[in-house]
């Protein structure tokens, strides 16, 4: 109560300093929130504009199989046999998106004879395996590779067994032994009938390069294809291969 009256007694002049400097600190706050409210504000406003700006790219490359979209291929190839139909599929390759792309294609394994084969091997040393190795000829073709905005190109796979060619395959796992052909090894660029073959050395002679006629070959893989098809009712050859895709870089 003491306090109160002493302020009352107060003089007039003190009393106006007194409520000036609280005006003046009232007036100094207000500028400041204003300040830091306008800040956040624009602050707010300048990310959000960086957002609205902002451009997304559109990604979409298909693989088409007969109009049907696809990314993993299963290439089961019947009726295998020497002077067999000429074997093709084909997927076409659709770039829509607003980037150029890149395609590439990656073989993740290969059953032949209910075996698979390869195993572990890099996708271009099967491709020239697949090419070079046996009586028959599968290959795959890529139309192209680098792909701008809109542009197409196709993925192919064909084989083809034909007759009457004069060359020797080396035999691999998948051969068994046959008394009534003639086995060859490769001496100074030259094939040279080996008599020495029998049932109880083939397999270590096979480990340092034995070969067959062609001929031969297409009769071994011919039946065994023949007689695999018919006691499992499955192809006689099965590639799975996985497309890939991405942004090419510019």
């Amino acid at each position: 109560m003491w306090k109160k009256l002493f302020k009352l007694n107060q003089p007039v002049e003190q009393r106006r300093k007194s409520r000036r400097k609280t005006i003046i600190r009232s007036l100094l706050l207000i500028a400041f929130l204003l300040i830091v409210n306008t800040f956040a504000w624009f602050t707010y406003i300048t990310k959000a504009n960086l957002s609205i700006n902002g451009s997304v790219v559109s990604w979409e490359v298909s693989f088409l199989d007969q109009n049907s979209i696809v990314k993993d291929v299963d290439i089961a190839i019947t009726d295998m046999k020497p002077g067999m139909m000429h074997f093709s599929k084909t997927i076409d390759i659709v770039n829509n998106s607003d980037v150029a792309a890149k395609f590439t294609y990656k073989i993740t394994s290969v059953e032949f004879l209910g075996t698979e084969i390869f195993q572990g091997e890099e996708t271009e040393a099967i491709r020239q395996k697949l090419e070079q190795e046996f009586p028959f000829t599968l290959k795959m073709i890529v139309g192209k590779q680098d792909l701008d905005l809109t542009d197409t190109s196709s993925f192919e796979v064909t084989m083809d067994w034909t007759y009457e060619e004069d060359k020797y395959y080396r035999v691999n796992s998948l051969y068994t032994y046959d008394p009534a052909v003639n086995y060859y090894i490769l001496a100074n660029n030259t094939y040279q009938i080996d008599n020495t073959v029998t049932e109880d050395n083939f397999q270590s002679k096979m480990q340092t390069g034995l070969y067959l006629e062609k001929d031969d070959a297409d009769g071994f893989f011919g039946y065994a294809c023949g007689k695999y098809e018919a006691d499992t009712n499955k192809p006689c050859m099965d590639v799975h291969v996985e497309l890939e895709v991405s942004q090419k870089n510019t």
